[in-house]
């Protein structure tokens, strides 16, 4: 798995010009705008970057030459899971240090504690998303699991809005629940994040490592 680590961050350095112009947009941003932003948005970009790599492996047969090397399938599967939390977490880290710094020079500090803790959920809530992205990668390729993913947010948006057109009676209780959920203490939230987190990626694992496993090259 080690090896497989490696592979991904020298793939994910192929592109070092334009993670440092990210990086460089992202201090920008962090200081004309609300620190905890550079957080988010650091930590998505990790995300995508890392899942890319399965794009990289992918790409002309890359797959079937793959295999052929001495680890197996489910080992592969749980080093993409792997890289992208390494990834996930480290740019939070910078984004972190970024944001310290930032609010440092401008408050001295005032705020800080409770926005790190609330800018931490951005790490459950992204990785949730790569347990989603993931399984649709190995299942559809990179192109077709996009139009996928696409799909589920259409879904979703048809949701939310058909929500919206509900009678007030119907809505009441969905808007007590998001209040109720608004009212608890942060740390409650987060730890309602990472059991969420927990359970979608060991479910996600389960079903990418089913589709590997009958996948042929």
């Amino acid at each position: 798995m080690r090896g497989l680590i490696e592979k991904d961050i020298r793939l994910t350095l192929i592109r070092k010009q334009t993670l440092f112009i990210f990086l460089a947009m992202a201090v920008v941003m962090g200081i004309s705008m609300d620190g905890t932003f550079v957080i988010t948005y650091l930590t998505m970009l990790a995300m995508i970057a890392a899942i890319g790599t399965i794009s990289y492996d992918e790409f002309d047969n890359g797959f079937a030459f793959l295999m052929t090397l001495p680890f197996g399938r489910k080992t592969y599967v749980k080093e993409k899971y792997l890289f992208s939390l390494i990834m996930t977490v480290a740019a939070w880290c910078f984004g972190a240090v970024v944001n310290i710094a930032i609010t440092i020079s401008r408050h001295g500090g005032a705020g800080l504690a409770d926005d790190l803790i609330m800018a931490t959920a951005a790490i459950p809530s992204i990785y949730m998303v790569v347990g989603i992205i993931i399984p649709l990668q190995f299942k559809y390729g990179s192109e077709k699991s996009r139009l996928v993913l696409f799909g589920i947010f259409g879904i979703c948006a048809v949701l939310i809005y058909g929500v919206k057109t509900l009678p007030i009676d119907v809505v009441k209780p969905l808007v007590g629940l998001f209040n109720t959920l608004q009212g608890l203490p942060g740390y409650s939230i987060l730890l309602a994040l990472v059991i969420a987190c927990i359970i979608v990626t060991f479910v996600s694992y389960m079903i990418s490592a089913r589709i590997m496993e009958k996948k042929e090259f």
